[in-house]
């Protein structure tokens, strides 16, 4: 399920503490939208890597791949894709975001709704946290998204990577 919100964690210290001992944290779509809009930037944020912002209307996107050769994105490498496009989705702008802390899956190099305006705006990432781990998608708005093969692969190579079922690499700052 996508939150949204403040989760009603009973000890959200003890939930950070958990993934930072060598737990995963998985998380689609509206977890960057979880514990949103603090006063100041939210613990479980800095654990995320990036926080919601905003988004346009949904819009046609060509995700770039970043790292070819990580679980959640080395399925377009075998089906020799450089990018993994879908026809609708809702795109998420990001704050609180630093690409030198996560290492970038997919990214966006123009703007979701506004194709003239260049830029790296990122989609998918992965990062380590102290001995856990953290894979992130911001993908996931549609029911169409979710039934999509590549899309499976995609959360899929995530988990298995996550629980570390699959090596990849989440050195920071890969872009």
């Amino acid at each position: 399920a996508n939150t949204t919100g403040i989760l009603p964690l009973p000890d959200k210290e003890a939930f950070l503490n958990a993934i930072k001992s060598g737990k995963a944290f998985i998380g689609m779509h509206s977890a960057s939208d979880t514990f949103h809009g603090q006063d100041a930037i939210d613990p479980y944020i800095e654990m995320l890597g990036g926080e919601f912002r905003t988004h346009g209307d949904q819009a046609g996107v060509e995700c770039l791949v970043a790292d070819v050769n990580h679980p959640a994105t080395k399925h377009l490498k075998r089906d020799k894709l450089e990018s993994y496009c879908i026809e609708q989705e809702e795109m998420y702008l990001f704050k609180n975001f630093d690409d030198s802390k996560v290492h970038q899956l997919f990214y966006l190099d123009k703007h979701p709704n506004n194709k003239q305006e260049a830029g790296r705006f990122p989609v998918a990432w992965c990062k380590n946290y102290a001995q856990g781990k953290v894979f992130y998608t911001s993908l996931g708005h549609r029911e169409d998204v979710w039934e999509n093969k590549r899309y499976q692969a995609h959360i899929l190579g995530g988990i298995k990577w996550a629980l570390g079922l699959e090596e990849g690499d989440a050195s920071p700052g890969n872009l």
